[in-house]
Order: C-alpha cells, then structure tokens, then sequence
C-alpha cells in the first residue's frame, strides 16, 4: 500500500523553487503592459500639442498673405453655379511633354489622372462602354493634355468628308483672353498626327471653320481603345476649359451614341473653370515652408491659388524628426525588432486631396467665415491620420481667402514608438537583473532545501530506523526554523525508536522468565502428592501463564501481519461467501450473541485480495461488536453492492464512541475499554482492520448510531471487474 501511495505522488507535476520564483518574476511584465497603455493615452496629448502648433504656424503664414492681399484678386473665374462644373488647377509639369500617343512621359503624374465614364455623360446610356482617363499639366507656354479612351470600336472619319462629327472625336471648348468662346475637334482618319479643326458653335452640326495648326497632338490606338495627347498653347486659353470625348458605334449610321464631358459645352457659364498657380503666392509660402507639411491657399470661392510641400517622405531626404544615432549590430537588431512589433509611419498612402483643385470640408467653410479650424481626417486606405489646420486672410476686416497646412500623424507615431522602445529596453533590462536576483536566490534556497533532504534521506533508512542525526544550522528565516526542527524531531524520534527496539527484548526477557518458573514449579508439584489446595494453586499458575502468552501474541500480531501481507498472495474470491462462513463460527462460538446478515443473494461480490485477512478483519470487529453489545440485541452484518464498491456494514446497540477517540480509533495501542477482562486487550485490534482494509485498496470508518443507541462500522472495497 506504501509503495502504490509513493508512485502516485510521483507522477504528479514537479515544480522547483527557482520555476516558482521565475515565474513570480514574470509579474514585472505588467510594468511595459502599463507603460504601454500610458504611452497610449498620451496620444491624445500629444495630438492636442500638434493641434496647437500647426495652427499657430498656419497663424504666422495667414499674417504674411495679408501683407500681399492682391495675390486672391489674381483670377477673375466667378464662383461656380453647380457643383457637376469642373474646377482644375493646373499644376505645372516637371518637364517637356513628347507628343507621341504613350502614356511614358505621364507615368510620373498618375495621380492626377481623373476619371470620366457613363456618370459624366451628356449623352448615352449608363450601359454604355466609354469611358476615359484624362490629365493636364503647364510646362513653359503650352498647356499638355492626355486622354487614355477604352472604347470598344473605334470608328475614324472617312478620306474627305468634310462632317468631322460624324466619327470618333475630341471636343474643345475654350474661352480666349478675350473671353471669347471657341470650339474645336480633333479627329483622324488613321492614328498618328492630329491638328484641331475650329467648327461653328452649333455642336448637333457644326460646321468646319479653320484647321487650328497651333493646337496639335497624336492619336495612338491601344489594345483597350486609343489615346489623344494635344498640346494648346496658353495664350489660346484664358479662365474656362472644357473637353469631351465623342463615341460613334456604327460606320453605316454615323451617329454619335454617348458624348462624356469634363463639363458644359455650350453655355458660357457651363465651361469648365482654370486656375493657374499664383508664382509669387507660391514663393511667399515657400520660404516659410517645413519639411512634411504641405500648405495651401484658396480664395472665397474654395479655389485652390497655390500649393506647396508634400506629406509624403522621399527616399533621398532626411527625417529630420528622428535623431541621428550611430548604429551597431546589436542596435540595428533591436531597430529591426522593434520595426517588426510596432507600427510604422507609412511612406505611402492614397491621399484623397492630393490633386485637388476645390478644397470645400468643413474646416475650410469655417476659415471662409472667419473662425480658425483644425480638423484631423483618415485616408481612405486607413494608413495616417491628416491634420489640418485652416486660418482666415483679412484684408479691410474683410475675409479674402485662406491658409491651410496640413501635417500627417507620422510625428506622433514616431515619438510613441520612441518612447515604447526606450520602455521596453528598460523594462527588458530590469526584468534581466530581477530574473538574475532572484534565479541566483532560488537557486541558493534550493540548494538548502536539497541538503536538509538529502540529510533526512540519510538519517533513516528504508523501514524507518532512524542511523544518523542532522545538523541544525543557525541560520534565522524560515528554511533555518525547518532545518532546527527536522534536527530535533529527528532526535526524538530516534531515542523514540531507541525505546521500541528494547521494549520488546526487555519485555520478552522479563516475561519468560517468570514463565520458566511456573512451569516448572507446577511440573515439580505435579510429581508431589495431590492435594486440594495445590490444585487450585496449580489451576491459577495454568491461567497465569495462558495470560502472559497471549500478551507476547498479541504484541507480536501486528508485526507478523504486515510480513504476511507483503508476502501474501491476491486472488479474486466472492467477500459474501466468507463472511456467511465465518458467521455461522462466530454462531457457534458466541452463542450467548444474536448475529442478523443480510444481503442480495443475486448479487456478485467479488473482490480481490485474501480470504484469510477479510477473515481475520471479522474476527477483530465481531470480537469488539460482541464485547460492547447489550445483551439479547442483535449483532447486524448488512452487504450492499453499488457500480464500483461493495460496502458492508456491521453495528451493534451498547456504548457509543468518546468524540476525543473518533480520530485515532484505528491507531495503534488504541483502546477505548474502560475496564479488563478476562483476555488481554492491548489495542491493536482496530490497527489491524485498518491494516487489512488499505491493503484490499477499501476504507473503514467507525461512528456512532444516527439515534445514538450504539456503534457500527462502515467499510467499502472496490469491485474486482470481470
């Protein structure tokens, strides 16, 4: 039984010191994880600090404008009627423009690519398959326009037809310096080299005018439709603009299906508007420009005038925001770390605005009223947050027009994951030292603890005799008080044991001795003549001897019954069977006493062990029932069967048990009997139920009758599965 408890515990789940304080180490981790969400909560700081700063930027760009208040008086377009009417500000291009028909030279300027499809149709079916992408530029004194078409058929004028509608072609509306309004077409009959041809101003039927040589350009097919690259000269321009793109399907009938323009065509006030960038707006912004910011300056209409900076980082410019470090191997590592669990700036986004010509958000409409304004806004793909702080330019107490600068949330992330890497390098350091302190301390403890174990392991042997002693330490915690008292419980219970292995020999030799002279006093008087008085002599020195002989047994009995079980052979047998045998013996035995069994005689009680200890069990708790039973009641033996155990049940009406003896009733040298009898009784009976009960894996417990009018006896033994 001993050995089966030992390698239960064995197989549980070991856990050193040195594991435990590790792992109560781990509880620094809390300070990053805190650290963390504080860094968090500054955001909103942090924001507020960059809301005040750009707007007083914005604050210092806005009072220099005013000093310049002619600059928004520059263009004399009239505000827009409706908002389907294009605006464009035209931005200039880096460089010349080869008119070829490829899209090479434009690759540059993808952003400012606008598309036109269905939606913008002034004539045709929204199913219609037309559709286009369109940009323009300035660079020196021509204005450069592409067109990249996807049309399904393209339909070309025929050799000599004067009707230039009557096919695929681009329609030009402008208005001149003089504000004057004209009307051109550009089509082909074959791709390659076009000029636009002015026509009437009746665009169901215009009529051919001139050829306009100075507007020239190229047609190029492509595999989704064709491409228009024109170059008209600025001088032909003045502040209304407008394009449209003709689709004719059918070569037989010659009709135009679906006409897509970039605004009105025919109205004066239906054209589309132009505004070129003001040069010396644009100068005075610059010289107060920062690097990743990008400022602009609109009129009372929410035009555009000038624009400068940009949001976005090149690769060959310095972050100025980020402090110049000297990188080794291992900063570069952790540089590396840290760029892979945190979030980044990002260096690209889709900037909604970024070719923006109208600038008409809420922070705008307020600047135009007068009142400053700062407004944070997320870009489409989600990648920054913009902000942008608007002010008023007053000129006369009058509000002329408006600055805005715009700066991107790049800064913040910076400084966040600034401070979350010094955090963390600190955090991870201070965790270091604590896992080195306390590792170093546990392992210190341990050792202790190893060696107080491995001195008790010493100091008794296997069948616990105890052959050493242990040396106190002086040390004063916790570990040292354990060390002091194993020391001296070891102590006493060696002169304990000391105690024990003498009794025996000493009780032995004092008790045969005696032993040795009755008998053979009573051999001697037995060879003497017989008398009545010696009889009776010889009769009390018979029962004195049968006395002292059951005392050595019964001392002996425990001892002899723990080597016979270690040695004693397990067999499946049926517990029923031996407890009906052994009662009807007690029947005999005891017939001054009433036994009542009861059980299931259909049931199977099958258990495995040895008979011969169940029935040495019953002998000690019937011996006990019969002794403290009242007479003429009935000694009760109950067999009952659940799923996994098999209980019994033996109880008896007389005295109940001391509430001091419940705990230890099954100890050794335990005794409740307040008086001798005839045997001797040293104790050791209910020890020895125990003993065989653990030994056949069962439990017995012994309690008082529910109304108190007796004792019984509660024992449960597994079922052997068959």
């Amino acid at each position: 039984m001993v050995q089966s408890v030992t390698k239960r515990k064995s197989t549980r789940l070991r856990i050193s010191i040195r594991l435990k304080l590790l792992l109560v180490a781990s509880s620094l981790l809390i300070i990053p994880w805190v650290g963390t969400q504080y860094i968090q909560e500054m955001e909103s700081y942090l924001r507020s600090q960059q809301e005040d700063a750009l707007l007083t930027r914005t604050q210092m760009v806005a009072a220099v404008m005013q000093t310049r208040p002619s600059l928004f008086n520059t263009q004399t377009v009239a505000p827009l009627p409706t908002t389907r009417i294009q605006h464009v500000f035209v931005r200039p291009l880096h460089s010349r423009i080869q008119l070829d028909g490829y899209l090479d030279d434009w690759r540059q300027y993808q952003e400012r690519m606008q598309l036109f499809n269905a939606n913008n149709a002034l004539k045709g079916s929204e199913a219609s398959s037309l559709s286009y992408r369109h940009q323009l530029g300035t660079y020196g004194k021509y204005l450069y326009v592409v067109f990249e078409i996807t049309d399904d058929k393209i339909i070309y004028q025929k050799p000599n037809d004067r009707s230039l509608h009557l096919s695929d072609h681009l329609r030009i509306t402008l208005e001149n310096k003089q504000g004057n309004v004209n009307h051109y077409i550009v089509t082909t009959i074959a791709p390659g080299w076009v000029n636009a041809h002015r026509v009437s101003a009746d665009l169901s039927s215009p009529q051919r005018l001139q050829v306009e040589k100075r507007i020239k350009g190229e047609w190029q097919e492509t595999a989704s439709g064709y491409n228009i690259e024109i170059r008209i000269p600025l001088k032909l321009i003045g502040s209304r603009l407008s394009f449209a793109i003709a689709d004719v399907d059918s070569a037989q009938k010659r009709e135009i299906d679906t006409l897509i323009a970039t605004a009105g065509l025919t109205e004066h006030e239906g054209l589309g508007t132009l505004m070129f960038p003001s040069q010396q707006a644009e100068d005075m912004i610059a010289r107060l420009q920062r690097p990743l910011t990008r400022t602009w300056v609109i009129d009372l209409h929410n035009r555009v005038i000038a624009r400068t900076g940009t949001l976005v980082q090149a690769d060959s410019q310095d972050d100025y925001q980020q402090p110049k470090q000297e990188y080794s191997f291992f900063t570069g590592l952790m540089s590396l770390f840290y760029k892979m669990i945190l979030k980044q700036p990002a260096t690209e986004f889709h900037d909604e605005l970024l070719n923006a010509s109208r600038l008409n958000s809420e922070e705008f409409r307020h600047a135009l009223k007068g009142d400053p304004d700062v407004r944070w806004r997320q870009t489409p793909d989600k990648e920054v947050n913009i902000l942008t702080a608007t002010y008023p330019v007053i000129n006369q107490g009058q509000v002329v027009g408006a600055i805005a600068i715009e700066q991107t949330s790049n800064s913040i992330l910076l400084a966040q994951n600034r401070a979350l890497e010094i955090m963390f390098n600190l955090s991870a350091l201070a965790f270091l030292i604590a896992a080195i302190v306390l590792l170093t301390f546990a392992t210190r403890l341990s050792l202790r603890v190893r060696r107080l174990r491995d001195a008790t392991d010493q100091a008794i042997t296997t069948d616990g005799r105890v052959v050493g002693k242990i040396e106190a330490t002086t040390d004063r915690d916790e570990i040292g008080d354990l060390s002091r008292g194993v020391a001296d419980m070891l102590e006493r219970l060696a002169q304990y044991n000391r105690y024990l292995e003498s009794m025996a020999s000493k009780l032995s030799h004092e008790l045969r001795t005696p032993i040795t002279v009755v008998r053979s006093s009573l051999e001697n008087m037995a060879n003497t003549e017989e008398h009545d008085d010696k009889t009776v002599y010889i009769d009390r020195a018979k029962q004195g001897i049968e006395r002292l002989n059951n005392i050595l047994t019964r001392m002996s009995e425990a001892t002899r019954l723990e080597q016979t079980m270690q040695s004693e052979e397990s067999v499946n047998f049926n517990l029923a069977k031996v407890v009906e045998g052994c009662i009807e013996g007690y029947r005999l035995a005891h017939n001054h006493a009433v036994f009542d069994l009861s059980m299931e005689s259909q049931s199977n009680y099958s258990i495995t062990g040895s008979p011969d200890l169940i029935a040495q069990m019953l002998d000690k708790l019937i011996n006990n029932a019969v002794d403290f039973h009242t007479p003429d009641t009935a000694i009760k033996i109950h067999l009952t069967k659940s799923e996994t155990t098999i209980q019994m049940t033996i109880s008896n009406k007389g005295p109940i048990l001391p509430d001091e003896m419940s705990a230890n009733l099954f100890e050794s040298m335990v005794s409740v009997r307040d008086k001798k009898g005839e045997q001797p009784h040293l104790g050791l009976g209910l020890y020895i139920v125990r003993l065989i009960v653990e030994y056949h894996h069962g439990q017995v417990v012994a309690q008082n009758l529910a109304d108190q009018s007796g004792v019984e006896f509660k024992l449960s033994f597994p079922i052997q599965p068959s």
